[in-house]
């Protein structure tokens, strides 16, 4: 099968293009292929070709020589930073963004994590526990540099506390229930411990 290539774009090929699919590529039907509706010119249907004649790239469309995923690349990006890479993938890629060197715990399971393979679920489990523990490093790690997390404020609990009158109520609730619970179990704990001194 060839594919139709008007005459304007003919003439404007460079030598040496072809539009022949490459031998290597079997373009022979399946046995279960149904053939009746197939058209024996595929210049007879209508459309056929359009996207050949009128491509936004035209006329500047060139036989390509790269062979590879990426090509030539001329400048790589250089790590300052230790980046993990999967062991699917033979090298970086040209550019790629670091936010935060690996460190501390969760860089060590950062580091396990890439032991494995992107289809395993210990690679990814362990990358979400990672996330996690490096939450808590950095919660622990800015109480140490004199600047702890604005919880409260951060968690938008003043909004929630103005703005949803009726959760606000029920959150009070519960909280004088659980407040009430907590001292009578501290009243019944020390009855019970004032009883045992008196025997």
């Amino acid at each position: 099968m060839t594919v139709h290539v008007p005459e304007r774009d003919a003439e404007s090929r460079p030598a040496g293009w072809t539009t022949t699919p490459p031998p290597t590529r079997d373009t022979s039907l399946a046995p279960e292929h149904v053939t009746e509706t197939v058209p024996t010119d595929y210049k007879t249907v209508n459309g056929w070709g359009v996207d050949v004649e009128y491509q936004a790239k035209y006329p500047k469309e060139l036989p390509s020589d790269v062979f590879t995923a990426r090509g030539n690349v001329d400048y790589w990006q250089v790590p300052q930073d230790k980046v993990h890479l999967s062991i699917e993938h033979p090298n970086l890629t040209p550019v790629f963004g670091v936010s935060s060197a690996p460190g501390g715990l969760s860089g060590l399971l950062r580091d396990y994590a890439y032991n494995f393979g992107e289809g395993a679920n210990r690679h990814w489990l362990t990358l979400l526990a990672a996330d996690r523990v490096d939450i808590l490093e950095n919660l622990i790690g800015d109480i140490f540099r004199g600047r702890p997390d604005n919880y409260v404020r951060e968690k938008g609990w003043s909004a929630k506390l103005k703005y949803e009158p009726g959760r606000n109520k029920r959150m009070m609730i519960l909280g004088a229930i659980a407040l009430g619970a907590v001292a009578a179990g501290v009243a019944l704990y020390t009855l019970s411990d004032g009883d045992e001194d008196d025997d």
